[in-house]
């Protein structure tokens, strides 16, 4: 029977046993090994979602749906520390080592750079300078002063790294700069950590980019929807009165959406189908890497 063909499959990719359902009468033998096999997949710690389809011919498949769940985070990576970095002569190699990671996520994994116009959070600076102007026309406040400086400076700086990371020398030295870096501080082993687990993914997957897999899934309608586009990117700062009140629009119009652009991949248990128990494994170690390097550019020395 097709299912259990199908079966056989699904168990010798993830190595567990198939549940012995001799004896047991159609439809039933179908559905106790599509439980226990559920079971087994939900014991891998990752999101994935077994669902047994017909194909046309009348043949029944089992089907994995792999979605890495991003728990509503914004993956906002901020360049104005990695600046600040630059200019301390003493963590010259420490930023230099960052700005090749940030090399690989530009040019290679392909993340949105936020001075271009063609990013989403490049609309909302826009819409808050806008929103500055006017209202400073009106009445004049500190906080608006404040918020007008900081927009100069992620627009002038953000410009300058820009054209830092767009120089491909810094991938080409990736490498090289991890070999020669010596961490003596617990940020700068950090940053090591980091830098190495990101060159292990650009080895790897050479090829690799961070919206690979989030337009595979499909929804019953084009709105009310969070695309991938809009919660990861690079921005300024992820500090300050400009960024609280760019996040708070972006969390605002979320709020509005019922539905994520999530990374989802989907695998069809036959033998005219390539298959892979690594599914979705670039996304899983590019995602928490991010985190761990805002959490580094977040909590500089």
């Amino acid at each position: 029977m097709d299912f259990f063909n199908s079966l056989a499959l699904l168990s010798e990719l993830y190595g567990f046993e198939v549940l012995d359902t001799t004896g047991k009468s159609y439809p039933y033998n179908i559905l106790l090994a599509y439980s226990d096999a559920q079971k087994q997949l939900n014991g891998l710690g990752r999101d994935v979602e077994l669902s047994i389809m017909q194909e046309q011919d009348g043949s029944v498949k089992l089907t994995t749906k792999h979605i890495y769940n991003t728990c509503n985070t914004l993956y906002y990576i901020p360049v104005l520390p990695l600046y600040k970095l630059l200019q301390d002569k003493k963590q010259k190699q420490t930023a230099e080592l960052l700005l090749s990671v940030f090399a690989y996520l530009y040019h290679i994994a392909g993340i949105p750079y936020y001075r271009e116009d063609s990013s989403c959070l490049y609309y909302h600076y826009e819409c808050m300078e806008e929103w500055m102007i006017d209202d400073l026309e009106d009445e004049e406040s500190e906080s608006g002063n404040s918020m007008i400086s900081e927009l100069n400076t992620a627009s002038y700086y953000g410009d300058v790294m820009h054209r830092k990371i767009y120089n491909p020398y810094h991938l080409s030295v990736f490498e090289k700069r991890i070999k020669n870096y010596k961490p003596n501080t617990a940020f700068e082993k950090d940053c090591l950590s980091v830098a190495n687990h990101v060159l292990v993914l650009m080895l790897e997957y050479p090829a690799g980019t961070i919206f690979q897999n989030t337009s595979n899934r499909e929804f019953e309608s084009d709105e009310g929807i969070i695309r991938a586009e809009q919660y990861i990117s690079f921005i300024a700062d992820t500090d300050g009165l400009l960024y609280e009140n760019i996040a708070r629009v972006i969390n605002d119009e979320f709020n509005e959406c019922s539905e994520i652009e999530e990374p989802t991949l989907l695998q069809i248990y036959d033998s005219q189908n390539e298959l892979t128990h690594k599914a979705l494994d670039f996304e899983y170690r590019l995602f928490p890497l991010l985190n761990d390097l805002c959490t580094l550019l977040n909590n500089m020395p």
